[in-house]
């Protein structure tokens, strides 16, 4: 586009920041030892744009795994790529739910928040969980685990939620819709219902 102004208004294009570009995932015990950013100078002609290792945190200290995000410049994730002589199939990126480190909700960055630092341990209002103590309560479902835990029905849901919207390549307001439409017994809290669930599942049935 070279359009510059409109009325005198100057004016500016840049690229769609999530419709015109698409994330994978690779395994490559190959390029473990390589840096980032060498690994994107081997594999830029194939329409890469950036590299990131995804990296676990362990006991207090971060390891680097196998694993690389790749973005592309095309709204179509490509079936695979070459780094050298290996060929590497690649599967779609499904980040985690997005939750704030200030008042725990899920949705949202803390940048953006305007709530009450909440404790990620105990839901309490005033202070963090760096030395609480207290019951684990959700801020998200009201279970009995902290809002960290990927045991959490809601954010479960919406892994689902995210999930299904890359495989199918539909807004987020599709995915939820669709995910919530086969959801059984609504008004049950999602807490209730993982409860009820975990019971039934320890239930042994006898034919009479």
């Amino acid at each position: 586009m070279k359009l510059k102004a409109l009325s005198k208004i100057p004016v500016s294009v840049s690229p769609h920041r999530s419709l015109n570009f698409s994330k994978g995932v690779i395994s490559s015990g190959e390029l473990f030892n390589d840096k980032t950013d060498v690994i994107l100078n081997k594999l830029s002609s194939q329409g890469e744009t950036e590299v990131r290792r995804i990296t676990i945190k362990k006991d207090g200290v971060i390891f680097k795994t196998k694993h690389l995000v790749l973005t592309f410049r095309s709204s179509k994730l490509p079936q695979f790529i070459k780094a050298g002589y290996i060929r590497y199939a690649i599967r779609p990126y499904i980040p985690n739910p997005l939750r704030c480190f200030q008042c725990q909700l899920l949705g949202h960055a803390k940048a953006s928040c305007r709530g009450t630092l909440t404790c990620a341990r105990c839901a309490e209002l005033g202070h963090d969980n760096t030395d609480c103590k207290r019951k684990e309560k959700c801020v998200n479902c009201k279970g009995e685990h902290s809002s960290f835990s990927r045991l959490c029905p809601k954010w479960q849901l919406e892994k689902e939620i995210i999930s299904l919207k890359i495989k199918k390549g539909i807004s987020y307001l599709e995915a939820k819709k669709l995910v919530q439409s086969r959801t059984p017994t609504p008004g049950i809290s999602y807490a209730s219902a993982s409860k009820a669930t975990k019971k039934s599942s320890n239930l042994t049935l006898f034919d009479k």
